[in-house]
């Protein structure tokens, strides 16, 4: 070959050469913008597989353990050593999760969360920075979270996975979880569209939680949205104007507004999976929490995303929820409940519409009896023998009649038909909005004698009623009660105040006479498998309300006070002059707006049930404070 032959068909290539070479540049960028940042997101598609149980091992060490319980309610990260397959982590940061497993007496099952970057802000695993263990013992027991977040996962709904886990806790098997994937920054970074979205997360609930606008203050809101990702601080009032929308009145256009805002696609696939599993502790059922919301700061629209979806496929929770029958598929606002976003859709005929087109589809691909069935049989199959050999009960903390797991199923098949059936006729003959219905009310109260009891209660008399501080002795408490009884009354005590969220110590009635002797006593109140739980009883406190004169006002007043005993109906304890309170010209306090917007009491977390308190607080007239006995409304209050 000579040179001429040899060297011309590289130059004769060089232009094709440069041409393959661009492609190739132009391919490398459209690939870089369209696949997830994570070089392991195939491993984690083996750890988060629907149909393999996982086998996870965790070793901590006996002393950091006894710290994770001596801690208890409050959960504290320790550190231990993580493994799957042959992928070994150190240094990994583990503690308790969730409000089920926070009791410190429990016996049963407890949920794990393993944070990988506790320690070294760059450990990961699998790209992931935290997974968790759920122990699976609520309503929805171990199938609810496996099989909804498959459901919206297929629905094109973007959600985390779930699969199970074999748990080993020093080399001993614990027991079968759900392994549930994390909502936090790496969930965004790989399945959101932007990456610098801004994510909120609403866990206990609380003020404005129900999307209710309480407000132009970014810091109101604050309280109750938990900031997940770094973004999310700059996004706090763009998060107010959000909740601005959903609470502004329809005007011509109808959904526009709310459309351009909130992702409706999603939302009308969300709405149906929730309410036919019966998953009620959602902000689409009873419970305003449990759920993220996620910006996309590139569309500047909204993703409402759930969250803790182990509630579900159960019709009477805590013998009150009416699951079935408050909750009807065409009018998807559950009875009694304040949700402005639900409000909104329902009101709105061409909103209700989609919605209701989206849940027919859905019924029928995802809740037909006999196809979800084989589903739950399936999950069942893949656990059974390990289930067999689980250290804990076979049965649910909410749900002290199981037998084992086959009676488990069969309970939750029993309601997939009552609810399918319920809600195909509902779709099919809307009819006219159902009225609330009128049942007993649930109201917590106070439990045996216990150092977490509040105490110290003192009152002051003023002139717009009476003012009473106690001291705060509990931990992880959801609020405390205020019980009132008169002086004829003696100790038939009502609840008459609540006062949401951990830590209070002051409380205002105003619902007072002059001249009329009243009796005081607090609790605070924890959430529990069976619902609200009362802490022992404070100091009993008797205050006398002035002396009417004629002016319609009051002169003075005086209190006097006794040792807590335990609650009953007995008059055996004497009572102890503690001091006298002289009444001065006081000025009308205005009312704390936090209270006047939130006076409410949720219990929060996955046993909440609906009880709740006043959304307002009331300056009751003479009449009405004479028949102001019992403010724990559930059927009627948000």
């Amino acid at each position: 070959m000579n040179l001429r032959t040899r060297f011309s068909c590289p130059l004769i290539c060089l232009p094709l050469v440069a041409s393959l070479l661009s492609s190739c540049v132009i391919a490398v960028k459209e690939t870089a913008r369209s696949s997830s940042p994570n070089p392991h997101r195939l491993s984690q598609k083996e750890f988060y597989e629907p149909a393999v149980v996982q086998t996870v091992y965790l070793d901590i060490a006996d002393d950091a353990w006894q710290r994770m319980i001596d801690a208890l309610p409050k959960r504290i990260y320790v550190p231990a050593t993580f493994r799957w397959r042959d992928i070994k982590v150190e240094q990994v940061a583990v503690r308790f999760k969730g409000n089920s497993s926070s009791q410190p007496e429990q016996q049963h099952k407890r949920s794990f969360l393993v944070k990988f970057n506790e320690f070294e802000d760059e450990h990961r695993f699998l790209g992931l920075r935290r997974v968790s263990f759920d122990n699976g013992i609520q309503f929805g027991s171990l199938f609810s979270e496996p099989i909804v977040t498959e459901i919206l996962l297929d629905l094109g709904v973007k959600s985390h996975r779930a699969n199970y886990a074999r748990l080993y806790l020093n080399g001993e098997f614990h027991g079968i979880y759900v392994n549930v994937e994390r909502i936090d920054e790496t969930f965004v970074e790989q399945f959101l569209p932007d990456r610098t979205g801004s994510l909120f997360k609403v866990d206990n609930g609380g003020p404005g939680g129900n999307l209710q606008f309480i407000g132009d203050d970014p810091e109101e809101y604050r309280k109750v949205f938990e900031l997940k990702s770094e973004t999310a601080e700059e996004d706090l009032k763009e998060l107010v104007e959000f909740i601005r929308t959903v609470n502004r009145p329809l005007e011509d256009g109808g959904e526009n507004d709310l459309a351009a805002a909130l992702d409706l696609d999603s939302f009308f696939k969300v709405m149906p999976v929730m309410l036919f599993a019966g998953a009620f502790d959602q902000l689409t059922g009873w419970n305003p929490h449990n759920y993220y919301l996620y910006r996309d700061r590139e569309q500047d629209k909204w993703l409402y995303m759930p969250w803790d979806l182990d509630v579900g496929f159960s019709d009477i929770a805590f013998e009150h929820i009416q699951v079935l029958a408050d909750w009807n598929a065409a009018w998807p606002l559950p009875e009694g409940r304040q949700r402005p976003l639900l409000e909104r859709i329902v009101s709105d005929p061409v909103l209700l519409e989609r919605y209701r087109a989206s849940a027919t589809a859905v019924l029928e691909k995802y809740f037909e009896p006999d196809s979800l069935s084989r589903r739950f049989d399936a999950k069942y199959a893949l656990i059974k023998e390990d289930l067999a050999r689980d250290p804990f009960p076979q049965k649910r903390v909410t749900s002290p009649w199981d037998e084992d797991y086959s009676s488990i199923l069969e309970f939750q098949k029993k309601f997939v038909r009552k609810r399918y059936t319920a809600a195909k006729q509902q779709l099919q003959s809307p009819g006219p909005r159902p009225k609330p219905s009128q049942r007993p009310h649930h109201e917590p109260g106070p439990g045996p004698a216990s150092e977490d009891a509040p105490t110290d209660l003192k009152a002051e008399v003023r002139a717009d009623g009476i003012a009473l501080t106690w001291k705060d002795n509990a931990s992880l408490e959801v609020g405390h009660v205020v019980q009132r009884a008169t002086e004829a009354e003696r100790e038939m005590f009502r609840n008459v105040m609540g006062k949401p969220g951990p830590n209070s110590t002051v409380a205002l009635d105003t619902a007072v006479q002059p001249g009329e002797i009243y009796r005081y006593r607090v609790f605070a109140v924890h959430p529990s498998p069976m619902g609200p739980k009362g802490t022992g009883i404070s100091n009993v406190i008797t205050v006398q309300f002035g002396e009417k004169s004629e002016g319609g006002g009051c002169s003075s007043g005086e209190v006097t006070t006794r040792r807590p005993g335990k609650p009953s109906r007995s008059n055996t304890i004497s009572m102890v002059r503690d001091e006298l309170v002289l009444i001065y010209s006081w000025p009308v306090l205005p009312i704390n707006r936090h209270e006047l917007l939130a006076h409410r009491l949720l219990i929060f977390g996955p046993f909440a049930p609906v009880a709740r308190f006043p959304s307002r607080i009331r300056r009751a007239t003479r009449n009405e404070s004479r028949h102001h006995h019992s403010v724990w409304h559930p059927g009627t209050l948000t």
